[in-house]
């Protein structure tokens, strides 16, 4: 796979994101290179003004989109196609929110932070990389007021897997499924997070040097 230097420039770290998804199976098209440029700049540049992610970097940046990547992909497999709605609690700089709206120019992706900074970001960096089907809530979870309406909901590094799983019960439609982060290998992940009550569809590792995987379960039928 494709090695990375933490201080390349976008342009290598585009080429690298694409060796990476190509490797792994994730989805990437040349149309989005563009987009992820203006995302990388718009970064950037609220970077200067305030700590919106540890390492605004290129390099950092691509491997943030490529675990939202993995995410598509293991939500796609399990669904069948792509999901219509779509949520990520806690989104932090929206980073996953953002690469899902890329990938899924129909799909109606909301993006919950209560930080005002953060939230304020994701509403920049949408406008300025086109993506009309974004929207931001600038809440928590607790208090948004979203029910039983995503076909996908994900959060990263917000609440443990297990705790997480039964919070994303409540916003998931008919069929919905629900994305956990966590260490690779991605079957390990899988198969340890997986119980009586959610049942594991579709897992991807990480492109990159973090070792991260992602996984995606379905609540089982009749289980509370």
């Amino acid at each position: 796979m494709t090695t990375l230097a933490a201080d390349a420039p976008l342009s290598a770290a585009l080429l690298a994101l694409e060796s990476w998804c190509q490797d792994k199976g994730l989805p990437f098209e040349q149309a989005w290179a563009l987009p992820i440029e203006k995302l990388g700049r718009t970064l950037a540049l609220a970077q200067a003004r305030t700590n919106l992610v540890g390492d605004a970097r290129p390099a950092a940046l691509c491997e943030h989109l490529a675990e939202a990547l993995a995410v598509a992909a293991a939500a796609q497999e399990a669904l069948g196609r792509a999901p219509h709605t779509a949520v990520d609690i806690g989104a932090g700089a929206g980073l996953e929110a953002l690469t899902l709206a890329l990938c899924w120019p129909q799909t109606r992706v909301v993006a919950v932070e209560p930080r005002k900074l953060r939230a304020a970001f994701i509403a920049e960096a949408a406008l300025a990389a086109g993506f009309a089907n974004i929207e931001v809530i600038t809440k928590t979870l607790a208090s948004c007021g979203l029910g039983a309406e995503f076909e996908l909901a994900t959060a990263r590094a917000v609440w443990p897997a297990a705790e997480w799983l039964q919070r994303s019960r409540a916003l998931l439609a008919a069929g919905g499924v629900t994305a956990v982060h966590g260490s690779a290998p991605a079957a390990h992940l899988a198969e340890s997070v997986a119980s009586l009550e959610w049942r594991a569809l579709a897992s991807r590792d990480v492109p990159g040097e973090r070792r991260h995987a992602v996984a995606v379960f379905a609540p089982v039928r009749g289980a509370a």
